[in-house]
């Protein structure tokens, strides 16, 4: 923990909650999206379309809430637009969905993808393709919870 150097906490708690249950006064600071791997290919490859850095997401070392709170305010305090790929940790997993994994991003970042995605591959014939995937990994995720 020396070398991550968390800040402190601004404040007493920390809230989560989703986009949708945001006031027009507040904004987040980061937004987390819990996916498996043919959505996170679109975030991943959107990321780095937004912000020209192919080094825009990172995935360092670090338990669940490292990755989707430690790493994310770190990178936001050093003024870097970066996101952070996590879900990791073997002991949060059993937290996460079967093949699922977190993808953290500042709002900045998040309003980039919004006004950018298309313009981007996500509106391409490639795309399309993977979406077929997307919908095939749905359907089956969504039969075996069913059993």
């Amino acid at each position: 923990m020396d070398s991550i150097d968390p800040l402190p906490a601004p404040a007493k708690f920390c809230v989560a909650k989703p986009l949708s249950l945001f006031t027009s006064d507040e904004k987040p600071d980061v937004v987390a999206f819990f996916a498996r791997p043919e959505s996170l290919c679109g975030l991943h490859q959107l990321s780095t379309f937004v912000t020209n850095d192919y080094e825009a997401v990172s995935s360092p070392w670090g338990a669940a809430c490292t990755n989707l709170v430690t790493w994310p305010y770190k990178y936001l305090a050093a003024g870097k637009n970066k996101a952070v790929l996590g879900g990791w940790d073997p002991l949060a997993r059993k937290f996460f969905k079967t093949d699922e994994l977190s993808f953290t991003v500042p709002y900045k970042m998040f309003e980039q993808m919004l006004n950018r995605y298309t313009e981007s591959f996500l509106m391409t014939g490639t795309w399309a393709t993977m979406n077929k995937k997307i919908e095939r990994s749905n359907e089956a995720w969504s039969k075996k919870t069913a059993e």
